[in-house]
């Protein structure tokens, strides 16, 4: 049995917002986050980074338990809530997102013993 986080799918974005919609996407997107934790059992994490303090520059990091978790986050309807607001509020060709695999951070990691509850 593995651990959640040796099979984890993980997701990078970059997000440039329209200068005026700043805190419209700030607000949309902490709700998604809130949402995708709450309802989202295959959601691990999800983190909105401020990569320029006063700017319009952010980044994502989201880890769910598997590309499958992930599929389901899109399929999700707060994810349809969040397309449409992210429409209007990220600028044109704004929006850069990496998915891939967690690496195991150490030997040990790669040969524990998972928890009974994993």
């Amino acid at each position: 049995m593995t651990t959640p986080l040796e099979s984890a799918f993980v997701v990078i974005a970059q997000i440039r917002v329209c200068e005026a919609k700043r805190e419209r996407f700030l607000t949309h997107i902490l709700k998604l986050a809130e949402r995708s934790l709450a309802d989202e059992t295959g959601c691990l994490q999800y983190d909105v980074i401020e990569l320029d303090r006063g700017t319009q520059l952010f980044g994502v990091y989201e880890v769910y338990r598997d590309a499958a978790a992930y599929d389901s986050h899109q399929a999700s309807l707060h994810f349809d809530a969040w397309k449409v607001v992210a429409e209007v509020v990220i600028e044109e060709n704004g929006l850069d997102v990496q998915t891939g695999r967690r690496v195991p951070q150490s030997p040990a990691e790669r040969t524990r013993p998972s928890h009974p509850l994993d």
